[in-house]
């Protein structure tokens, strides 16, 4: 009775220390599971959150303008220093220019003293342009527009400055004969815009609007016309654009008499009339030559 008690006893306790065993093992797994899905999930956040980093620091990702545009502009004129950005970002726009790393403008905001700089903000366009108005030669160097993401990301446009040169082709002097029409041509060299006037001068006299005159603008030069000149248009022609200096011309009207002709046409008539009448002599002395040798061959 004893011996069947006691075996009784003995595999109820198996039963129970296998049931724990069971017990065990299947919250191991079941943690195992869990352990292995957070960490799933947090991989899966991590490579999410480096892509979205990747993708912020990446210029093309936030910009459509290309970095290091260059934008040439003339001294006295406008620049436009482009900044358009993708729609998906949301990002405050800066610039700053590079030298002096000087903030000029967060935003729509100009932050520089200086009101020569401004944002032109197309928002349809999300273009966050730096104006410029009016360019100095101190402007050119490098310049950043910075959008405030994490990390920020940035581009770089170049502004290069020129300086306008008037320049009158035919200048310092101009023949023309009396009666016929004077025709000057003022050009604008390393324009990047057209000048607001150019005014013409004879002598100190502005002429646009003269009788007989005409003046044909141009984007990049200006085309000065004066019909039927005669010995009253003689003198010094000036072409004054508004943004170059100044460049002049002087004109001589000839009457259609020799003594008149300037000393450049006189030259080349007296060359070509002592070069003729050397051939000419030439032309003489040759056959009697012939015949002195011709005389003493026969002897």
């Amino acid at each position: 009775m004893a011996h069947r008690f006691s075996t009784l006893i003995t595999g109820v306790l198996i039963a129970l220390l296998f049931s724990c065993l069971i017990n065990l093992e299947a919250k191991h797994s079941v943690k195992s599971i869990h352990r292995r899905s957070y960490n799933h999930r947090r991989k899966n956040q991590d490579d999410s959150s480096t892509n979205i980093v990747k993708a912020q620091s990446n210029p093309e990702n936030v910009f459509i303008t290309s970095n290091n545009t260059i934008v040439t502009a003339q001294a006295g004129g406008t620049a436009i220093l482009p900044c358009i950005i993708r729609k998906s970002n949301t990002g405050v726009v800066s610039w700053i220019r590079r030298h002096d790393y000087r903030l000029l403008t967060v935003g729509l905001l100009t932050y520089i003293a200086d009101n020569r700089f401004m944002v032109e903000h197309i928002r349809h366009l999300q273009n966050w342009g730096l104006l410029i108005k009016p360019v100095r030669s101190s402007d050119a160097g490098l310049y950043e527009c910075q959008v405030s993401l994490h990390p920020s990301s940035s581009i770089f446009v170049e502004l290069k400055v020129t300086k306008v040169v008037a320049e009158i082709l035919g200048a310092p002097d101009l023949h023309l004969n009396a009666g016929s029409t004077l025709q000057l041509v003022c050009s604008l060299i390393h324009s990047t815009e057209p000048p607001t006037y150019v005014f013409w001068y004879h002598e100190s006299r502005m002429i646009n609007y003269d009788s007989g005159v005409t003046v044909l603008p141009n984007h990049s030069s200006s085309v000065l016309l004066v019909h039927d000149v005669d010995k009253s248009h003689n003198g010094n022609y000036t072409c004054s654009p508004s943004n170059a200096k100044p460049s002049s011309i002087y004109v001589h009207v000839l009457n259609a008499t020799a003594e008149e002709q300037p000393a450049a046409m006189q030259h080349a008539n007296a060359s070509i009339s002592s070069t003729n009448r050397k051939f000419f002599n030439f032309c003489l002395i040759w056959p009697v030559l012939i015949i002195v040798v011709e005389r003493k061959r026969t002897r």
